[in-house]
């Protein structure tokens, strides 16, 4: 009954309609750039396929960019403002591709859409863990994971039951969904900030003060996204090529490693909350680095399936401790901006690991990619098994104190 009581602590109302405006965000985006604009640049209007990667760049160069700029905007201003204001642009952005049949309108407008996802994401993370202990962080990040692998998977698949081969009709539910979304985040986020008194301890140097305090947590946050993109562009590759799997297969592969992930969140999360972070992200990190090798070696498809599923519960014991690890180690005041530097260092490990996984793809063996991302893995268990990153905490937790007394 305590937890039941706890948990209605942490996802209150406001809270859970912050959560669903992320997802429909989400839900936009997966629909958008992996479905819905392939298919109308190359079906509808005969661009080349060169728009599709234009587009996409210019989506995740401005969203990977402006998260630290939104974040301190949103600190400084207000999560509702910065957030509302963000997405009104991301809007206008939807309404350039879906109303005009031009390349540049479709890169500006998958631009402006990167805009408005750079804003919700620290926004949304600050209205989450706000006011929460630190015994509740992993089990309030879990929430925010979920949102999001919902949202991005739920958009991809479930759109092309919708769209068929109707394009117009795909984007009035798109724009549909992002104004019921902005609707969400003007009454879900908060107006102003509680710490207003902090303001002019948002300053330049301050920020890089804090962010050097966390210098320790940097390489893990870039290698958890740089190992994701390791493994987009080969993973496919690796089952159609070298396995010789259907499309259908190949996404009910992925479908089954992204449920294990959302099923299994919320459990560990309130596991993580109550027992500590190091052994579920010493766990997560261990599992992960096996089974990719493990997935690498398999041509039965049951097994593919069960390395599959095994991946994805991994990383679920991986979310929510290193959530739990980057909360605790953020004073409230910077709460926004320091995710927002978070989650450009995310972006930029989502950038380079495609790269690399191409590159190890073509210069060596099918398998190389997945043996690489297991060895990146294994380093990063043993340097978070020794490094001390607890002494983050307590410098987050005077800074907090600090604040609270100023």
């Amino acid at each position: 009954m305590s937890q039941q009581t706890e948990m209605r602590e942490i996802f209150t109302k406001p809270k859970l309609a912050a959560l669903l405006t992320l997802g429909l965000a989400e839900f936009v985006r997966g629909s958008l750039l992996f479905f819905i604009l392939p298919i109308y640049i190359r079906g509808v209007l005969q661009f080349s396929a060169s728009v599709v990667g234009y587009a996409m760049a210019a989506h995740y160069t401005l969203d990977t960019s402006m998260r630290g700029p939104s974040g301190w905007l949103t600190d400084r201003f207000g999560q509702r403002k910065v957030a509302v204001t963000a997405l009104s642009v991301g809007f206008i952005g939807l309404l350039l591709i879906a109303r005009f049949r031009f390349d540049w309108s479709i890169i500006l407008g998958s631009a402006l859409l990167g805009l408005g996802m750079a804003a919700i994401w620290p926004a949304v993370v600050s209205r989450i863990t706000g006011g929460l202990p630190a015994s509740a962080n992993a089990t309030a990040m879990s929430g925010v994971m979920m949102a999001w692998l919902l949202g991005v998977g739920s958009g991809t698949v479930t759109m092309s039951f919708t769209l068929g081969r109707h394009v117009q009709s795909g984007f009035a539910t798109l724009l549909l969904i992002w104004l019921v979304g902005i609707g969400l985040a003007a009454l879900s986020l908060q107006r102003y900030r509680p710490e207003d008194h902090h303001r002019k301890r948002l300053g330049f140097r301050n920020i890089v003060s804090q962010v050097y305090s966390v210098r320790l947590l940097l390489p893990g946050i870039f290698v958890q996204t740089f190992i994701m993109g390791i493994l987009m562009p080969v993973f496919v590759l690796y089952t159609q090529y070298d396995l010789g799997l259907s499309g259908k297969l190949y996404s009910a592969l992925l479908v089954s490693a992204g449920a294990a992930t959302v099923l299994f969140q919320l459990p560990v999360g309130r596991l993580v909350d109550r027992f500590g972070y190091k052994l579920f992200l010493m766990v997560g990190f261990g599992a992960c680095a096996v089974l990719l090798t493990f997935v690498a070696h398999v041509h039965v498809l049951w097994m593919l399936f069960v390395g599959m599923i095994g991946v994805g519960a991994s990383y679920s014991f991986i979310l929510p401790s290193w959530n739990s690890v980057l909360a605790k180690s953020i004073s409230a005041k910077r709460r926004a901006v320091m995710w927002g530097v978070f989650m450009t260092i995310e972006g930029l490990g989502m950038a380079t690991g495609p790269l690399v996984g191409s590159w190890l793809w073509d210069r060596f063996l099918p398998s190389t990619p997945f043996f690489f991302a297991g060895v990146v893995l294994l380093v990063m268990m043993t340097f978070y098994g020794l490094a001390p990153i607890e002494r983050g905490f307590d410098t987050a937790n005077e800074q907090q104190s600090a604040g609270g007394q100023g």
